[in-house]
């Protein structure tokens, strides 16, 4: 199947295709509810297993007790019921139904249904009043969306002092061609690429341009290499023995990416992801 290019579709077609493409994802893969367990099931377990994400929670903060967070493109929930379980009160939101159906199973299997609440809607449409949220957290999936439309109501939404991340694939030429023509494991949708539109320094530019301040830094240079890390096996217990697989060659490239990173600064373009912090100031005293 050829790639569409998806930029001047209107909002709904955008949406129908990110639909056609992950709603029978998530039906395929939580047709075995044992995936319904979280291999890291809390904020300081999600947010302390990579340098990535460890990058987000210096930014949150040490807990997240008590905070209101907004997460666009919740897929299966992994994050939103991660933070449920520590104390945060997170509005999931989504287009794929399958999606959110398989958030709320989450949510029920470790008992914080009344902490996680589901919203099929698109990003472009979220109508909540203003100062609503103390956090924001996207990953993979603003590539997806309609930035110029999206981003100033994240900051709207976002309460004075409130803080979000955003955690999304580079474009690259290298990148872009193993996307488009190699294989690899747990490749989508073979041929269509939906609605993406992968971040390049202008992209990063565009969004921080939002927010009150901000900052971006790139990871995942040989550390890249665990997307050729299959899943062996079905199950929750395969996708454990996978993660630890993964772990192991982290534990062996990031330290590898730290030093060409500081070494030759302009690799990190070549690097897989990057992660966008930036916040709201704090209403005058």
């Amino acid at each position: 199947m050829a790639s569409r290019d998806l930029h001047d579709a209107s909002l709904e077609e955008r949406v129908a295709v990110e639909q056609r493409i992950w709603d029978p994802e998530r039906d395929r893969t939580f047709s075995d509810p044992s995936m319904l367990q979280l291999t890291y099931p809390s904020y300081a377990e999600f947010f302390g297993a990579y340098p990535e994400y460890r990058h987000v929670r210096e930014f949150f903060g040490p807990s997240v007790e008590g905070r209101r967070v907004l997460e666009v493109g919740c897929g299966a929930g992994v994050v939103s019921v991660a933070l449920a379980r520590s104390g945060a009160t997170v509005t999931a939101v989504d287009v794929s139904a399958s999606g959110l159906r398989v958030t709320q199973e989450r949510a029920r299997h470790y008992g914080v249904s009344d902490r996680v609440t589901t919203l099929q809607v698109p990003a472009e449409r979220l109508d909540f009043p203003a100062g609503s949220f103390d956090l924001f957290l996207a990953k993979s999936v603003v590539h997806h969306l309609l930035i110029d439309d999206v981003m100033p109501l994240v900051y709207r939404l976002l309460a004075p002092g409130g803080r979000g991340a955003i955690i999304e694939p580079q474009s690259n030429p290298i990148l872009d061609f193993a996307r488009e023509h190699l294989p690899y494991p747990g490749k989508v949708a073979e041929g269509e690429h939906g609605t993406d539109e992968f971040f390049t320094p202008a992209t990063v530019r565009r969004i921080l341009g939002y927010f009150d301040y901000g900052d971006s830094r790139a990871f995942r240079l040989v550390g890249m290499l665990q997307n050729l890390i299959g899943l062996r096996g079905s199950g929750y217990e395969a996708r454990r023995r996978q993660e630890a697989r993964i772990r192991s060659l982290r534990a062996l490239a990031d330290p590898v990416d730290d030093v060409l990173f500081r070494v030759l600064p302009p690799l990190r373009r070549l690097a897989q992801l990057v992660v966008l912090r930036f916040g709201k100031r704090p209403a005058p005293a």
